[in-house]
């Protein structure tokens, strides 16, 4: 099954991030609306604003397509 591509404005869910890189392990996985995608050192990285009105970034990996969504 091919996967869907995110486009900005799209509901995901995502694994937040900590500021130092790693996975928020006592966190579950959340839903959000992507807000920016860029590059970092190669590896694309993922802005989502969530439901409590805070911005989290998280690798595009751990992003999964809840709904089309705009900005």
């Amino acid at each position: 099954m091919m996967a869907k591509t995110i486009h900005l404005g799209d509901w995901v869910t995502y694994k937040p991030r900590a500021t130092n890189g790693n996975t928020k392990v006592s966190e579950a996985p959340q839903v959000g609306q992507l807000i920016e995608q860029h590059l970092e050192n190669g590896t694309t990285v993922n802005i989502v604003h969530n439901a409590k009105g805070q911005n989290d970034w998280t690798l595009a990996k751990h992003c999964q397509l809840v709904k089309r969504g705009t900005l």
